[in-house]
């Protein structure tokens, strides 16, 4: 069993996330999203919000989305959003 999957979040403009992580939490169409190493396979919409994740070290991060698709496959998941930033605090 994996212990960490990789995230990868990208906008038109450049890469904001790449980096080995625990897990994700991510604002999709009917709610958020939870994603640990070992997910099953899924491509999904995501809706405008924050994308939160646990790095390996424990500590937590966020994304704020405009909206855009996210695949999880084989311990990566790639987020395509519309727009994004560093979200604060």
């Amino acid at each position: 069993m994996a212990e960490v999957l990789r995230l990868r979040v990208y906008t038109r403009e450049r890469q904001l996330v790449d980096q080995d992580v625990r897990e994700v939490t991510a604002p999709g169409v009917y709610g958020e999203i939870g994603v640990l190493p070992d997910h099953a396979a899924l491509v999904t919409t995501l809706e405008p919000g924050v994308l939160s994740y646990k790095d390996t070290a424990g500590a937590v991060a966020s994304v704020q989305v405009t909206g855009g698709f996210a695949e999880v496959r084989d311990n990566v998941m790639t987020v395509l959003a519309d727009a994004g930033a560093a979200a604060a605090g």
